[in-house]
């Protein structure tokens, strides 16, 4: 009887080992863990930007109805009142290390915390976006200038290389925002490489659209005389200057009156006026420099 005794003792404990054994695996296969567990947490992007905000990749999962505590940080401390999934890219700059805990909760059970591998907010290049010469049209006599917009996702401060280019040739030691005219002559064609950097990287290289330096018009300077000489005659010594070094040539518009003559070349002005005429004159004077480029100058003389 005592050897049977231990016999059915030992039946029931076996039973109940198996009985056992079968209920975890049924709850394993239904995922109805007790024990809420992750196996691996991880933060994208993998190489976020300041512009970015961070989300949560859990993988291995177990447990069902499960909810998550979330502990973001950064550079090794918390960020206080941030326990969501994603992390608002407001909270952190450019270098700044992040990385997250997250705890699996299950009714007041909760799992074994799991932190990511801490990721590194890179810097953002900056980038132009835009870049013109001005002015427009410009002329021999103009100094050149870069108008340049550009950004940078850090807010960085960005400085700027040039490089001036004319007739596809760089002008070496011009390396200035500013481009003096002693640097090209009418016709030249000229554009500018503008290089972008936050003091620690370059950003894309930005070639303006290319200008042609245009054809500059005379300009008189003198000032005619306002009365007829003596012996009823009227002479002008018309100055002009053009910033090209055109030769310019003089001329008359066809209202001058009968007798005025301009020397083509000099510019001299004369008119021997008959002694009976009277009245009052006009007089256009004209200044061209043979490459479209004209001025005028108009008066009028009052004869008595």
């Amino acid at each position: 009887m005592i050897h049977r005794r231990y016999l059915l003792s030992a039946i029931a404990i076996l039973s109940l080992i198996a009985g056992l054994s079968s209920a975890c695996k049924k709850s394993k296969n239904e995922g109805t863990s007790p024990y809420p567990a992750i196996l691996s947490v991880k933060i994208t992007p993998e190489n976020p930007k300041t512009t970015h905000d961070l989300n949560v990749v859990m993988e291995g999962v177990e447990g069902s109805n499960l909810t998550f505590k979330y502990l973001w940080k950064r550079n090794g401390e918390e960020i206080l009142g941030e326990t969501f999934k994603t992390l608002r890219h407001i909270n952190f700059s450019k270098h700044d290390t992040i990385s997250v805990m997250v705890t699996p909760v299950r009714e007041e059970v909760m799992g074994k915390s799991v932190e990511s591998d801490p990721v590194v907010i890179i810097n953002t290049k900056p980038v132009i976006s835009a870049a013109i010469i001005q002015p427009q049209p410009a002329y021999t006599n103009s100094q050149l200038e870069i108008m340049v917009e550009a950004s940078d996702d850090d807010d960085d401060y960005i400085l700027y290389s040039y490089q001036w280019i004319k007739n596809d040739q760089v002008i070496t030691d011009e390396t200035s925002k500013f481009l003096s005219s002693l640097n090209f002559e009418r016709g030249d064609r000229i554009c500018c490489k503008v290089i972008p950097s936050d003091r620690e990287v370059e950003g894309r290289p930005f070639t303006t659209e290319p200008i042609i330096i245009a054809n500059s018009s005379p300009l008189i300077t003198s000032t005619p005389p306002s009365d007829v000489v003596f012996e009823h005659s009227f002479t002008y010594k018309v100055a002009a200057e053009d910033s090209d070094q055109d030769n310019l040539v003089f001329s008359l518009s066809s209202s001058a009156p009968e007798a005025m003559i301009i020397d083509p070349a000099n510019g001299i002005l004369e008119w021997k006026i008959p002694k009976d005429l009277t009245g009052v004159y006009p007089i256009e004077i004209i200044v061209s420099d043979g490459y479209g480029g004209r001025c005028s100058q108009s008066f009028s003389l009052s004869i008595d």
